[in-house]
């Protein structure tokens, strides 16, 4: 019954704000869940730059629990990397990124720009936790060149593992889009091959009529 009640709930909401705003957009409560802050941050400020009156909320996790999230209708909107295919869900790309590498200056590979895949064999690797979606390409990508780096270790965040490759303990890998620049690693390139991550807008299905969450898909894909 929580999800019924749930939309019941949000359509009340909305049917209230339409009556009192005469059909402008002058004010609601908007509730965004993402995997991390690197493309929902400037989602949300195009947004409010032309509807200010909106209060929008950012409910952050990983990718299984912004899903369920948006499922049970705790938020309106999920950015996600990668496609989910489920007919109750409206899914719209946002951006396409190339996965990259980075290292320890101090890193053999360091100083290389770019390096081919095969290249990992036997290397120091540092992976994010499984539902990664980085981690999912790469791995397809190396079981398709049978190349097997050694799995250093298994970190739960984008911050943790920047703070491995700081301290040396291995390669990271990394969307282009989510890496933050330090004096003490470098980036690498993959050569010949397509990795890239997607990052996607979704709604439920059943609501993407809405006013309020189609209004945030306008502003995002401007």
């Amino acid at each position: 019954m929580l999800p019924i009640a749930q939309r019941i709930a949000l359509l009340e909401l909305e049917a209230h704000n339409l009556l009192r705003d005469s059909g402008r957009l002058d004010s609601g409560q908007l509730k965004v869940g993402a995997v991390g802050p690197f493309h929902v941050i400037e989602m949300v400020d195009s947004y409010l730059q032309q509807h200010p009156g909106i209060d929008v909320s950012i409910r952050v996790g990983n990718s299984a629990q912004v899903l369920s999230d948006l499922e049970n209708y705790v938020t309106d909107i999920a950015v996600l990397a990668g496609r989910h295919d489920d007919p109750a869900l409206c899914a719209v790309r946002y951006a396409r990124h190339a996965i990259i590498l980075f290292a320890h200056h101090e890193h053999p590979l360091a100083n290389r720009g770019s390096v081919r895949l095969e290249e990992l064999q036997g290397q120091r690797l540092l992976q994010r936790e499984p539902g990664s979606t980085t981690r999912l390409v790469l791995e397809q990508a190396l079981n398709a060149a049978q190349v097997k780096p050694r799995i250093a270790m298994e970190i739960g965040s984008r911050e943790a593992l920047r703070e491995a490759v700081v301290r040396g303990l291995g390669l990271g890998v990394v969307s282009e889009a989510e890496f933050i620049a330090d004096p003490n690693i470098r980036t690498i390139r993959i050569e010949d091959d397509q990795l890239y991550t997607e990052t996607y807008l979704y709604c439920l299905a059943e609501r993407r009529s809405s006013r309020l969450i189609s209004s945030f898909f306008d502003a995002a894909l401007s």
